[in-house]
């Protein structure tokens, strides 16, 4: 297992420690991960039904909110008109988790050569770790790979976290074994930030697979900010705490801009960005889910818009009936049609079956 600890100071980082993975695992899920520390959580909730050719389905519970302008319409998926599109791989995608779930084992050899390594999403470090990315890193646990979790502060800036993804990154891969890197949400950005910002982290990193993250931002990061109450109530509540909204200003479309103008992500890493849309009345974010619907027309997964979650140049996997924590919790969705265990596996699977460029 891998043990990774926060450096105390980022101009200082203290060493973080790798311990030697066991020669054989038990083929079956531990429920117990490493790196458990200061992991992240975003709204959990059940995905399901999804909306139809015309929002009919839910008018009875549609929602009386007011608001003013056109609010960020003019920069959701700007992302797509100022870079090289992702490639769409939904198909791929289907075909191996399909393998997956009749007990086919697709991952590739050189996995066991590999620590996989999660970051988690916004204000995410209070979720129970048995709720949050547990199943997805039992998955690869399972197969005998080495799996551990990043222990990034998830409300902090993308900058700051990069530094701690790094640390860890150089941790892992001392024994000589490439890192992939599975960032969910704030989490994929922290992860595309620190091989950004940090070129010796090429040679280390084997891929990176980010699940349902705002590459490019979010509609909501910014509509959420304008309003006062947020911004001075939940943002002092934050800020006493010892946490910072940076983490949630670091979402905005505008933030995003000027971020990836100044580091782009760098060539040669094998990516696959997932991202997903739901309309389940039953799940808690079905009132922001409602809210980008009504105001700007775009589906979402109650946070993230597949429009801004693809990475320029990766391999894209849209799907339909998961919200934003489908892919990564414990869900109350009992017929979600996607398990977090499957959607690690194959996604994985794709980000290894791609070779690694220079």
């Amino acid at each position: 297992m891998v043990q990774v600890q926060r450096p105390s100071s980022l101009t200082s980082p203290t060493p973080t420690r790798v311990a030697p993975e066991a020669s054989s695992r038990p083929q079956q899920s531990k429920g117990s991960n490493a790196l458990r520390a200061r992991d992240s959580f975003t709204p959990a909730a059940p995905a399901g039904t999804q909306r139809g050719q015309t929002p009919s389905q839910v008018n009875s519970l549609r929602l009386p909110i007011p608001w003013l302008g056109k609010g960020e319409a003019d920069k959701i998926g700007w992302m797509q008109k100022a870079y090289p599109p992702a490639r769409d791989a939904t198909a791929e995608f289907q075909k191996l988790n399909g393998a997956v779930r009749t007990g086919k084992n697709v991952l590739p050899a050189e996995a066991k050569d590999c620590v996989f390594l999660a970051v988690g999403g916004l204000f995410t470090e209070a979720a129970p770790k048995q709720l949050y990315m547990d199943k997805n890193l039992d998955a690869l646990e399972a197969q005998g790979l080495q799996v551990g979790r990043v222990p990034v502060d998830s409300d902090m800036g993308v900058e700051h976290n990069a530094a701690i993804v790094r640390q860890a990154v150089l941790e892992a891969s001392k024994n000589g074994k490439q890192v992939v890197l599975i960032g969910h949400s704030k989490g994929g950005l922290d992860s595309a930030a620190a091989l950004a910002m940090y070129p010796e982290l090429k040679d280390h990193v084997r891929a990176l697979v980010t699940l349902q993250s705002p590459y490019g931002g979010s509609p909501m990061a910014q509509d959420l900010l304008d309003n006062p109450l947020v911004r001075y109530g939940v943002g002092s509540a934050i800020e006493a705490l010892g946490g910072s909204l940076q983490g949630g200003e670091a979402l905005t479309y505008d933030s995003r801009k000027k971020f990836l103008a100044e580091h782009p992500m760098p060539t040669g890493i094998p990516t696959v960005c997932m991202a997903s849309t739901t309309a389940n009345p039953t799940s808690p974010l079905f009132a922001t889910e409602e809210y980008m619907y009504q105001r700007y027309g775009v589906k979402s997964d109650g946070l993230v818009l597949p429009q801004d979650a693809f990475i320029p140049g990766s391999k894209s996997v849209t799907l339909q009936g998961l919200d934003h924590m489908d892919a990564t919790g414990h869900s109350l969705n009992l017929f979600k049609p996607y398990q977090p265990e499957d959607l690690t596996l194959s996604l994985v699977a794709m980000a290894l079956n791609m070779p690694k460029g220079h």
